[in-house]
């Protein structure tokens, strides 16, 4: 009579067809055939099926079954009075008709994603809803009869869903149809006046296994065979090997998919390879596998061939010995003056070590040569005259200074404290300014020279001794570095 849906409908595949077969019993005033094989008939349905939503579906179906009952025991009703009262024989009261059908039922499915998974291989359900039948038949009770009747029914069961692929579901199911009338079997208050006759309808309960199919095209967006609803790993290439999840098979459980695992048949964390030392070069390219070594030298460590501590990667040198800072070269000495160029601060000229490798612009004695004859220059008193002899050593100073032509020079004039702060400052100026004009006459660029006179403001004795003040009265020329 009423049937049901399948188990792979889904949101996805909204729609389903089913074709069942249908055993029915009989249970009213002749007796109950419920669980009677005797008199249970084959009958067929088609249905067809709308999805809703996860708990509901609605179902639909059309179906044709053999119904018939005879009571073979003599008792024609629940109170057994009918063939006392009518005085008819044993056994021949009976009914036997084709029931038609067609109804519309609402299913709740019990997987829902609540108390099963949507996917559910077995998924038992409840069923019920309204239809219309229609029953032609004969009864029998001394005379045969012609039957037929139609009316509205409820029908009311349950059932199981048993999944046997994507599309196709195996459906059992077992329901009780009650039409609203009591003429189905050909006993009612009506036809058998004259007895206590059981006012309640006809029952008819069917029995149903059947095929039900899933239309609508599979979605399936990576074409590998599960269905998106079901595809953990819905993107996966196209023609790679798939489990029942759809995902890429990975033989040796490492992480790496076999199309993708360079090794599928060993678990490895390089492309799917082992990498026995850890350097990330895996073992079947690395040629020290037992040794830690970076892939550009086939993992196995860099060499040291000259040392240094630099490996030869890192060595520009790799066979002489050389410092980090000079990539493991060692220092060169351009200018040839024994100071490597890292220390000599002027590599492509040659100068002394205690001048940093460059040439001297002065050197220290010269420098004290010229202090040493700047102390032999005195003036005549009061006044910034040479006194005799004082020339030849300006002239000893001025060879020096044309020797060492890149110095430059001050000169500084002092007095002693004799007589006021102005004019010794000023008789100190004139006297530096005299040893400077000397100089330039003696060939010394005047841009090379500067004078300056402080008069007696740096003593170096006291000025409280005849000697003391006699040292103060000086003049010094120092090497003036620009």
């Amino acid at each position: 009579l009423v049937g049901s849906s399948l188990l792979a409908q889904t949101e996805h595949n909204k729609w389903n067809v089913g074709l069942h077969a249908n055993f029915t019993g009989y249970k009213g005033d002749l007796g109950n055939g419920f669980f009677s094989t005797r008199d249970m008939s084959l009958g067929a349905s088609l249905s067809a099926s709308r999805y809703i939503s996860p708990y509901f579906d609605v179902t639909g179906k059309i179906g044709w079954s053999t119904v018939k009952f005879r009571d073979t025991d003599g008792v024609y009703a629940y109170s057994g009075s009918y063939a006392k009262s009518a005085g008819i024989k044993y056994g021949d009261w009976r009914f036997k008709g084709d029931l038609l059908s067609a109804a519309a039922n609402l299913k709740l499915k019990s997987n829902n994603g609540w108390l099963l998974k949507e996917e559910a291989g077995i998924a038992p359900y409840l069923i019920g809803g309204l239809g219309f039948t229609y029953f032609d038949g004969t009864s029998t009770k001394n005379m045969i009869t012609d039957n037929s009747d139609s009316n509205f029914t409820l029908y009311y069961g349950a059932g199981v869903n048993f999944r046997l692929s994507e599309r196709l579901n195996l459906v059992l199911e077992a329901g009780i149809y009650n039409p609203m009338t009591d003429v189905y079997d050909g006993i009612d208050e009506k036809t058998v006046s004259y007895a206590d006759v059981d006012d309640s309808n006809d029952h008819f309960l069917q029995y149903s296994v059947g095929f039900t199919f899933s239309l609508g095209k599979i979605q399936d967006a990576d074409g590998d065979g599960i269905a998106d609803r079901k595809d953990k790993c819905p993107e996966t290439p196209e023609g790679v090997a798939v489990d029942d999840y759809g995902c890429a098979i990975d033989s040796d459980c490492d992480g790496f998919p076999d199309y993708l695992d360079k090794c599928p048949e060993v678990p490895g964390t390089i492309q799917g390879c082992p990498d026995t030392d850890g350097d990330g070069v895996a073992d079947k390219d690395d040629a020290c596998p037992k040794v830690k070594g970076p892939k550009a030298n086939n993992g196995c460590p860099w060499k040291d061939t000259d040392g240094d501590g630099i490996t030869d990667n890192l060595d520009k040198c790799p066979k002489v010995k050389g410092p980090k800072a000079n990539n493991g070269c060692p220092w060169e000495d351009t200018d040839g003056d024994g100071i490597t160029d890292n220390l000599d601060k002027c590599p492509k000229v040659k100068g002394p070590k205690h001048n940093d490798g460059c040439p001297e612009i002065l050197s220290k004695e010269a420098e004290a040569k010229i202090y040493s004859y700047s102390r032999e220059i005195y003036f005549d008193t009061g006044k910034f005259s040479f006194k005799p002899g004082v020339t030849n050593q300006l002239d000893k100073i001025a060879e020096i200074m044309n020797k060492f032509n890149k110095a430059n020079f001050s000169i500084e004039g002092h007095t002693d404290s004799v007589g006021s702060k102005t004019l010794n400052k000023k008789l100190s100026e004139k006297r530096a300014k005299a040893v400077l004009d000397y100089l330039v006459r003696k060939g010394i660029n005047s841009n090379r020279l500067t004078s300056y006179g402080f008069g007696e403001e740096y003593p170096i004795h006291s000025n409280k001794t005849k000697e003391g003040r006699a040292l103060n009265r000086r003049v010094e020329i120092k090497n003036r570095v620009q």
